[in-house]
């Protein structure tokens, strides 16, 4: 694996990209794609690096628990750090679920 010490940047003002198709980064030529591809990747790894056998805290039910934590927010304190749970997978996609609907209503909401 190729480790960068790139600090990435990508342009998003034409003619070198936009806002919805930023530019290679500056300073590596990385593609923002490949980027966000490494960065899903590194949080996959993650979630399920850390997962262990045990009882769903939500469901109570013996199974293997994948680690949850929800994206910090905008509206967060720089310094607040969401807490971790270890979930099923069931309950991990609810709390997923759960977790964009609260966003979503909060941007709607925001737009009116």
């Amino acid at each position: 694996m190729k480790v960068s010490l790139c600090k990435h940047s990508f342009p998003c003002q034409p003619p070198h990209g936009s806002i919805f198709r930023p530019g290679d980064c500056t300073g590596c030529g990385l593609t923002y794609a490949d980027h966000e591809a490494e960065l899903r990747r590194q949080e996959e790894a993650l979630i399920v690096g850390s997962s262990r056998d045990g009882h769903c805290p939500d469901c109570s039910q013996a199974r293997r628990l994948f680690r949850f934590q929800p994206p910090a927010q905008p509206w967060h304190d720089p310094d607040y750090e969401p807490p971790v749970t270890f979930l099923c997978t069931d309950c991990f996609n609810n709390a997923a679920d759960a977790h964009n609907a609260m966003v979503n209503a909060v941007f709607e909401e925001a737009a009116r």
